[in-house]
């Protein structure tokens, strides 16, 4: 009778840990509105380059995960107040390193300069660097370097496609952008012949998952990075 009732004992932890493993609780991750890299429709739906990278290790590793979409700085400073787990999909910066640690690659990403197509201005020539009016959107790794580089900041909109619409307008003399999302604005915008562009540097995407979240588990990037090379592959 000991032995049947602790066999039932012991299936009955088995049980109880395999619900409690069921009801773990999800990664809490938070995206901005960016094509090609995460987007959601009006009826919610969710897809994008980084946003299914992301979903395809959160599912290979059986873990729950919920993603919403917010503004890029507030996203940031939730994760650093501890309201949200991650954010992404983010460039390193000392700053963000602070709070969190970054993955391994979920997505390409160049940092370029955009022009109009008639201006001959060099991006990296004190010159331009003391004369040109730049910008870059609100709350982007790109902005931050443009501050620590003593460029003469104009226009900090919070998305590419506005930032598209200043530089066409003669507002500011040059932008600096996410390739791929400036990409999308050219496109929609019918503006492909309208501007160059200038390579910056290769700045790669990754998630960045805040230290208080890692210290609760320590394993958790290891895993996700383990997982990544499959998920992008598939992309």
């Amino acid at each position: 009778m000991s032995e049947i009732r602790l066999t039932n004992l012991t299936l009955g932890i088995f049980c109880l840990l395999g619900t409690l493993q069921a009801q773990a609780a999800p990664v809490r991750l938070l995206t901005q509105q960016q094509l090609p890299y995460s987007n959601q429709q009006a009826d919610g739906h969710q897809s994008g380059l980084a946003l299914e990278t992301v979903r395809c290790v959160m599912n290979k590793l059986q873990h729950p995960v919920e993603i919403k979409f917010l503004p890029w700085k507030r996203a940031q400073n939730l994760v650093e107040q501890g309201e949200a787990d991650g954010f992404f999909p983010a460039s390193q910066n000392s700053e963000r390193d602070r709070y969190a640690t970054l993955s391994q690659v979920i997505a390409p990403q160049q940092w370029r300069w955009y022009f109009l197509a008639e201006n001959t201005a060099k991006p990296l020539s004190e010159e331009f660097r003391q004369s040109a009016t730049v910008g870059a959107y609100f709350g982007s790794n790109m902005l931050t370097w443009l501050k620590s580089s003593g460029y003469r900041i104009y226009a900090t909109p919070p998305a590419h496609d506005q930032l598209l619409k200043m530089l066409l307008a003669g507002r500011v003399g040059a932008v600096l952008a996410s390739d791929l999302a400036m990409y999308e604005a050219i496109y929609v915008a019918h503006a492909e012949h309208q501007v160059r562009s200038e390579l910056q540097e290769d700045k790669p995407l990754g998630v960045y998952f805040s230290h208080r979240f890692l210290k609760e588990d320590p394993e958790f990037l290891n895993r996700f990075n383990a997982e990544l090379p499959s998920c992008r592959s598939k992309i």
